[in-house]
């Protein structure tokens, strides 16, 4: 009988979130995988780099995989941008901020289906009501802001608007527009930069 209800899917989705959440993980370790992850995902980028801008639209293909799986990890916060500011060096940085702000937005929809799990625990509180009142307000404005600005921590916004039932939809459409906006942004921004230092780095070498 116990093994049996260990199973339910209430058991389930209450360890999934464990897991998603890292609740179990150290501070310490969660940075020492996020510095470890940001190594390997410069260092693969890195050797990888040749074959994507080989591939044409696969290229951008890949900026769209990395940045969904980057951003769907609430353990911590995902490098993923970090491989394909690299990747913008060699490929159309306009067009890889669209693919890769699209990836990372789909990728929210993990910390906001978090929040939707939780939803029971909280209803029919004050804190929900308030909660409730505050996303159909200020949610879009706030969404945006989180998805636009990097140092925010969109995750968190990603469990509030799944917390206190705000549309899937509208939820996808702010994230969405903040995220393309940040990544065409770092990935111009980026690209110009190795351009105008690259002289100076053949110069070097």
């Amino acid at each position: 009988m116990n093994s049996s209800d260990n199973s339910t899917p209430e058991n389930s989705s209450s360890m999934l979130r464990n897991v998603l959440l890292g609740q179990r993980l150290p501070l310490m370790v969660k940075l020492g995988l996020f510095i470890l992850f940001t190594i390997v995902s410069i260092a693969a980028t890195l050797v990888l780099l040749p074959q994507l801008v080989v591939l044409g639209p696969w290229g951008y293909l890949a900026g769209f995989v990395i940045n969904l799986l980057s951003s769907a990890a609430v353990v911590f916060p995902g490098p993923g941008m970090a491989g394909i500011m690299v990747m913008a060096t060699e490929l159309n940085p306009f067009l890889l901020g669209i693919a890769a702000g699209i990836g990372g937005t789909l990728g929210e929809l993990t910390g906001y289906w978090l929040g939707a799990q939780g939803r029971d625990q909280i209803s029919g509180n004050r804190f929900y009501s308030f909660l409730a009142g505050s996303m159909n307000r200020f949610g879009g404005g706030l969404l945006f802001l989180f998805g636009l600005i990097p140092l925010l921590p969109i995750d968190l916004a990603g469990l509030l608007a799944g917390a206190s039932n705000y549309p899937v939809s509208k939820f996808l459409v702010y994230v969405g527009i903040g995220k393309i906006l940040m990544s065409v942004t770092i990935l111009y921004l980026t690209a110009k930069a190795f351009e105008w230092i690259q002289p100076y780095l053949m110069w070097l070498g």
